[in-house]
C-alpha cells in the first residue's frame, strides 16, 4: 500500500500542469486542492516580488509542494531567507520564556552550565524572578547534560538550582571568577508566551548630562502609543543623550521606523526626506519618498538630538538597519556592539482567506535620503564589543553596569575614547550553543 501512494504522488506531479485540460477534459477541480496554495504563490510572487525575473519557469515546477517548499525553488539566489510565506493565524509554541547559553563546565566534558541571556516579561521564567546574568546550575538535582538540558525548553514544573557570577580575590591577590550557586526555584509548567516590544527603559545621569535608554524589540504599531509616551517622558526629563537598545530587534514595520525617526532627529531636520523606496519594473508605479513627519501624534515630542548611540547585535536587522541608514544623513549615530545582519530591502504581506496563509515576499529596496544602502555586510559597530564576553557584566536590560549599556555611557561621558578593540572573553568556558524561544514578532522589514 505505501508504495502504491509514493507512484500515485509522483504520477500526479508529473501530470500536474500537462493533464489540467488535457483532452479537452477539464480537470481543474480535481487537481486545484493538490494545487492551488502554490499557484496562488506563484501568481503574486510573479507579479510582486523584486526578483521577478530569477523565477524559473511554470513547467519546470512542481506545484505539489508544500507552501515552504515551492517558495524556497522559486526564490531569487539574492533572497537570503527574507520572503517567508507561513499560516495566517497561528500561536507560539509552548515556553519557559527565557533564552540561554550553553557552556560546557571546565575540566567536565558531560556537564554544562545556562547563562540565562534574555527573560520574557510575565512568562514562567520571569515568575520565578529568574534573571539575564543568572545561572541555572542543575534541573531537579541533576547535572545539565546532553540528556536533561531538553527540560530548558519546554515541559512540566522543574526545580532548578540557579547561580550568579562572583569574583574573589586569590592566595595572591588576583580577581577569580566563578560560579556559585545561590537559590533554588520551581519553574511553573511551559505555555505559550510571546515577547514585549519594551521591555525595558530607564533615565541615567552623569554629571549634566540627561540619558536616556530605551530597549525597543520590535518596530509595531500597537506599541506606537507607548512610544510616544516614553518620548514626551523623555522630553520633560530634559534628556540630552539617548541610547537606543536594538540587540534583539530583528525587523517590524515600516512607519514605526519613520515615528522613531521622528523622535529622534534633531528639530530642524523635520519635513525633510527620510527614505526612498525602489521597486521593480514591474512595480515602478509604487516607487515612493518618505518623509519625517513635522506633526508627531497626540502625545509624542521630537528629542531635537544630535546624535544617538545604538546598541547591536548579530541579530539586529532590517527594520532597525534602515532606522541606523536612514538617521546618518541627519545625526551621528554611534553604533556599539556587534556587526547587524545587513537586510537592505522590504516584504509586504499578501494573506490569503481562502487558503489561510500569509505571503511576504520581497518587494522593493529601501534608501536612504542621498540615495545609500551599503550595509549588505552589517553595520559594523564604532564600538565593537560582545555582550556576553565579561560574565560579570551580563545583567538585566537597562542595568547601567551591563555591558553594552556601560559601553555607551562611557563613550558619552568621555570615558572610552573610539575605536577601541573588541575585548577578548575572561573565561576558559566555551559557549555549546545558543537557544532562543520563538517569537511571534515577524522579522524583516514590513511595508504593510
Amino acid at each position: 500500500m505505501k508504495r502504491r501512494n509514493i507512484q500515485l504522488f509522483l504520477l500526479l506531479g508529473v501530470l500536474a500542469m500537462t493533464s489540467l485540460f488535457s483532452c479537452g477534459v477539464d480537470r481543474w477541480p480535481e487537481y486545484y486542492p493538490l494545487t492551488g496554495r502554490d499557484l496562488w504563490i506563484d501568481s503574486i510572487m510573479r507579479e510582486e516580488y523584486l526578483w521577478f525575473e530569477d523565477i524559473p519557469n511554470s513547467k519546470d515546477l512542481n506545484y505539489f509542494l508544500s507552501p515552504e517548499a515551492f517558495l524556497e525553488k522559486i526564490k531569487s539566489p539574492l533572497d537570503k531567507g527574507y520572503s517567508s510565506v507561513d499560516t495566517l493565524y497561528g500561536t507560539p509554541p509552548p515556553s519557559y520564556g527565557f533564552d540561554y547559553n550553553l557552556y560546557r563546565v571546565v575540566d567536565n566534558d558531560t556537564a554544562y552550565l545556562a547563562l540565562v541571556t534574555y527573560v520574557i516579561p510575565e512568562s514562567p521564567a520571569s515568575e520565578i524572578g529568574l534573571k539575564r546574568g543568572e545561572w541555572i546550575m542543575q534541573i531537579n538535582d541533576d547535572f545539565i547534560t546532553k540528556k536533561t538540558e531538553k527540560l530548558l525548553t519546554e515541559g512540566e514544573n522543574q526545580k532548578l538550582s540557579i547561580g550568579r557570577y562572583v569574583t574573589k580575590k586569590n592566595e595572591e591577590g588576583e580577581e577569580e571568577g566563578s560560579i556559585e550557586s545561590y537559590r533554588e526555584a520551581n519553574l511553573p509548567a511551559s505555555r505559550p508566551v510571546e515577547d514585549v516590544v519594551i521591555p525595558a527603559y530607564a533615565l541615567y545621569t552623569s554629571g549634566t548630562l540627561n540619558i536616556g535608554y530605551l530597549a525597543y524589540n520590535h518596530f509595531s504599531k500597537e506599541y506606537n502609543s507607548e512610544l510616544l509616551r516614553l518620548s514626551q517622558l523623555y522630553k520633560e526629563k530634559g534628556v540630552t543623550d539617548f541610547i537606543l537598545d536594538l540587540r534583539y530587534n530583528d525587523g517590524g514595520e515600516m512607519e514605526c521606523v519613520q515615528l522613531l525617526a521622528d523622535i529622534l532627529v534633531p528639530a530642524d531636520k523635520l519635513g525633510s526626506p527620510f527614505a526612498s523606496l525602489v521597486y521593480s519594473q514591474k512595480r515602478q508605479y509604487k516607487n515612493h519618498e518618505l518623509t519625517l513627519d513635522a506633526q508627531l501624534p497626540e502625545g509624542g515630542s521630537n528629542l531635537n538630538l544630535p546624535k544617538v548611540y545604538v546598541l547591536t547585535s548579530s541579530t539586529t536587522a532590517a527594520a532597525s538597519e534602515m532606522l541606523i541608514n536612514c538617521l546618518k544623513p541627519y545625526m551621528k549615530v554611534v553604533v556599539v556592539g556587534s556587526t547587524t545582519k545587513g537586510v537592505t530591502v522590504a516584504t509586504e504581506s499578501f494573506p490569503s482567506d481562502q487558503f489561510l496563509w500569509v505571503l511576504r515576499p520581497v518587494v522593493c529596496e529601501v534608501f536612504n535620503s542621498e540615495d545609500e544602502a551599503d550595509y549588505a555586510k552589517g553595520f559594523t559597530p564604532d564600538y565593537a564589543v560582545s555582550q556576553l564576553s565579561n560574565f560579570a557584566k551580563v545583567l538585566p536590560l537597562g542595568d547601567p553596569n551591563e555591558e553594552l549599556i556601560s559601553a555607551a555611557l562611557g563613550i558619552i561621558n568621555g570615558s572610552i575614547v573610539l575605536p577601541e578593540p573588541e575585548p577578548t572573553p575572561e573565561t576558559q568556558m566555551t559557549v555549546v550553543k545558543s537557544v532562543k524561544v520563538k517569537r511571534t514578532f515577524r522579522n524583516g522589514l514590513i511595508i504593510k
